[in-house]
């Protein structure tokens, strides 16, 4: 795709039956202060009328523009945006989530105004009825290419997501950095760590302008994977950093592994999917830690779930004394 150069930015928003959201979600893009953008909103075979209520802003503002995607899922949906965008930049957006009327000012400002590669600023997590659940924003104003992957793995840093993120669309299409369709979590992720390990510097903005929605249907709840096929996408995001020159640290396994495990034990895809998640719990260097690596928040929760963990320790006891000698 030729890049437009008279276009600053392409907003791509995947849309999958968000005939309840899209409206709010396209009146604050339409909103923004800063204008010169592109909106290319792709359909993910909708069942609702999400449809419709995008063709009410195609056919009123040339910005707009309804793509289809006949491939389902998220990456899929994503990649065939990136193929259609003409702009100098691209940011990302969930039909379900909502942005403030300053974020693509932001975002652009933060790449224009540092040269930087990838511009990162604040996002919050709020119900559907507006209440705040938890805001966060990177420390950091300025890092480079190691110390921004590493940010992805910290709830005080960029974090491994791409809405709270604006890309050069030169770099992404120099590199062929598409989304990985073959895994329905942490795409996200994949997606970013490819796009830093060709980044000289990212700058980052502690405002907060990126509104996540959480509800039901939200993807990291509905998406059903194993424990296992978690964790593989973890160690192949930490080989691609390896491969591309950086060094091999144990956070890049470490810490999502210690949610990764908590979120099987507790929301498991079937009860051979819990027991894998207990034999790892058991395992001493993840109790450590789970116990002195971790905020005090994540500290408590992990002790809670050891308490919990009772039966099982009682059970596998009781099945080693009845064991025959």
């Amino acid at each position: 795709m030729i890049v437009n150069t008279n276009t600053e930015v392409s907003i791509i928003i995947p849309a999958h039956n968000a005939e309840h959201f899209i409206t709010k979600c396209l009146q604050s893009i339409q909103q923004q202060s800063f204008q010169n953008f592109q909106v290319l909103v792709v359909d993910n075979d909708s069942t609702d009328r999400t449809v419709e209520k995008v063709l009410s802003f195609v056919s009123t503002d040339k910005r707009f523009r309804l793509l289809r995607s006949s491939a389902l899922g998220v990456s899929n949906a994503r990649n065939l945006g990136l193929r259609e965008a003409q702009a100098k930049f691209v940011t990302f957006v969930d039909a379900d989530d909502f942005i403030s009327d300053n974020h693509i000012q932001i975002l652009m400002d933060i790449v224009s105004t540092t040269q930087a590669d990838m511009g990162v600023t604040g996002f919050s997590y709020e119900t559907e009825d507006g209440n705040i659940l938890g805001t966060f924003s990177a420390l950091k104003v300025k890092m480079h290419a190691e110390e921004a992957i590493r940010a992805t793995y910290d709830l005080d840093g960029i974090q491994g997501i791409v809405w709270n993120k604006i890309f050069r669309k030169a770099i992404i299409d120099r590199y062929d950095i598409r989304f990985d369709p073959s895994i329905p979590k942490f795409e996200d992720h994949k997606f970013v760590v490819a796009y830093l390990v060709h980044c000289k510097q990212i700058s980052c903005e502690r405002r907060i302008s990126y509104h996540y929605i959480k509800h039901p249907g939200s993807a990291l709840l509905t998406a059903k994977t194993s424990l296992i096929q978690d964790l593989d996408v973890y160690l192949t995001i930490r080989q691609l950093i390896v491969d591309h020159g950086f060094r091999d640290l144990t956070e890049y396994v470490d810490v999502p592994m210690q949610i990764i495990v908590l979120n099987h034990y507790w929301h498991p895809f079937d009860p051979h999917d819990q027991a894998e998640a207990v034999k790892m719990m058991i395992n001493w260097r993840f109790i450590f830690h789970s116990l002195f690596r971790r905020s005090m928040k994540s500290k408590l929760k992990f002790i809670l779930t050891l308490f919990s963990l009772f039966p099982y320790f009682i059970k596998r006891k009781s099945c080693k004394d009845d064991a025959p000698l």
